[in-house]
């Protein structure tokens, strides 16, 4: 059998001990570039295989930071136009009457002399001496900027009501400089994990290698193969620390100690999942076109600072289907409005011999940036998904109906998704030689055993970082 894709072959054959040699043999070159053919063997599988995104997205093509320590940390950007909410009721029935001074109380200091403020109604102020602290509230002397001597402060006076900063207007001579409010980026600490996975063969392990077809830079390919059961073994491990990836929860407090040890005393270091990291929730139990818009809309909205705009929908079989049938849904109940230029792009055929063909798998929103949705099989299938409730209707476990919106944009040249791992412990792997030596490992690599048969071992010390937590959203189906 083969998979093709991208000019690469993944051929299962017999192994020819001519041809095969340890100069071709992708088992052996990974012990000495686990670094370099780890993310290859992640972007050769990620092709073909939908099994683990997160890997392929990061690993498989570059958007990797290797650190020296289990622990990172990494800058959050704070956007610099904010509003601030009223602390205090503003005294008086009509405040600024006659262009009289009044007070604006704020939880902090945030606003500066002498910019000019706006409230939700279109009402602008302007800050006419440097605030004053009163309590743990600051107190701001404003003026109307309305001429209008009879005009007075009609809306933002409650408690809540928020203003936004604009602009500093000054004297027409002898202004002085102002300050500035901005703000350091925030820093997130996070730390990584260490997964690891082991197989066994027997003494008599049969006699298959994976084949592969690699494109060469100048034309032409070259082939390298290793042990059809160690090929699929490293497919099961990466498909674990896919399942880390996306589910995995932090075992240390705020101050970062580790809150479980294993057997021998040692702490069990594991760091948050991209589900852990994204803050933004919600649920719904019958999917519509209008949430859709609303959710992208919001999604796009806070994603101002992008260099471009990517965000891709992961859910299973029933997300898809919810997603297919509420655009659907929505075009039939607008006088089915689907029929672009009179032709029915979902019916086939005529007659009695009809088809249904055709379903959504993107939405472009109307600001022009496009959602794509992809069938995740761990949603489907995975641990979570088999031991979660099933759906009423279909049957399909309620994993299978989440959606997370995740968002891949550039900022400031780097991916927002990365993959983050410790130098020296980005693949491990071994063996402890038995009766046999799986082939690949050279006897500098294999450890003595008495057992009939090998063991080998895979070890990774990585974790998923996603720098804007707050432009993805996690929304699961609570249908009953």
């Amino acid at each position: 059998m083969a998979v093709q894709g991208n000019n690469i072959s993944v051929q299962k054959n017999y192994y020819n001990d001519s041809q095969m040699t340890d100069m071709n043999s992708l088992a052996n070159a990974m012990l000495s570039k686990p670094t370099e053919l780890s993310p290859i063997i992640t972007h050769l599988a990620g092709k073909d295989d939908k099994r683990f995104p997160l890997s392929f997205l990061t690993e498989g093509v570059g958007n990797v930071k290797s650190i020296d320590r289990l622990e990172y940390e990494y800058r959050v950007k704070t956007h610099s136009l904010k509003t601030r909410p009223i602390a205090a009721a503003t005294g008086g029935t009509t405040p600024g009457i006659g262009g009289g001074t009044f007070y604006l109380t704020f939880p902090d200091k945030w606003f500066i002399f002498p910019y000019v403020l706006v409230n939700g109604a279109g009402e602008q102020v302007r800050i006419m001496a440097e605030p004053v602290q009163v309590g743990a509230n600051w107190r701001y002397t404003v003026q109307l900027v309305n001429p209008d001597p009879g005009a007075s402060l009609q809306g933002g006076k409650l408690i809540g009501d928020l203003w936004a900063q604009m602009y500093a207007p000054v004297g027409v001579d002898f202004s002085r400089g102002n300050a500035s409010n901005w703000e350091t980026p925030g820093k997130v600490r996070n730390k990584i994990g260490t997964i690891r996975k082991s197989y066994h063969m027997s003494g008599n392990a049969k006699d298959f290698v994976a084949e592969f077809t690699l494109p060469k830079k100048g034309g032409g390919s070259s082939k390298l193969w290793m042990d059809y059961e160690e090929y699929q073994h490293m497919l099961a491990f990466k498909e674990e620390c896919e399942m880390y990836y996306w589910y995995g929860q932090k075992t240390y407090d705020d101050k970062g100690k580790a809150t479980m040890k294993d057997e021998n005393g040692q702490p069990v270091i594991l760091g948050p999942g991209l589900l852990e990291q994204v803050i933004n929730k919600d649920t719904y139990s019958v999917l519509t076109e209008n949430k859709i818009k609303n959710i992208i809309g919001d999604l796009f909205y806070g994603m101002s600072d992008a260099n471009a705009k990517q965000v891709t929908l992961y859910t299973g079989t029933g997300g898809a289907r919810e997603f297919d049938e509420a655009l659907k849904g929505h075009f039939s109940n607008n006088n089915n409005s689907w029929k672009i230029g009179g032709e029915n792009r979902f019916v086939t055929g005529s007659g009695r011999s009809l088809g249904l063909t055709g379903y959504f798998t993107q939405y472009e929103h109307v600001d022009g940036h496009t959602v794509n949705v992809v069938k995740l099989p761990m949603f489907d299938h995975g641990p979570i998904a088999q031991a979660r409730d099933k759906h009423p209707v279909t049957g399909y476990s309620l994993e299978s109906y989440r959606m997370v919106f995740v968002d891949q944009s550039n900022y400031d040249g780097q991916s927002n998704l990365q993959m983050i791992n410790k130098k020296g412990r980005e693949m491990m792997r071994w063996c402890v030689a038995g009766s046999v030596v799986p082939r690949g490992f050279d006897s500098g690599t294999a450890r003595a055993s008495d057992v009939d048969g090998a063991s080998v071992h895979m070890l990774k010390t990585a974790g998923i970082v996603l720098k804007r937590f707050d432009t993805s959203l996690d929304i699961q189906c609570v249908a009953s």
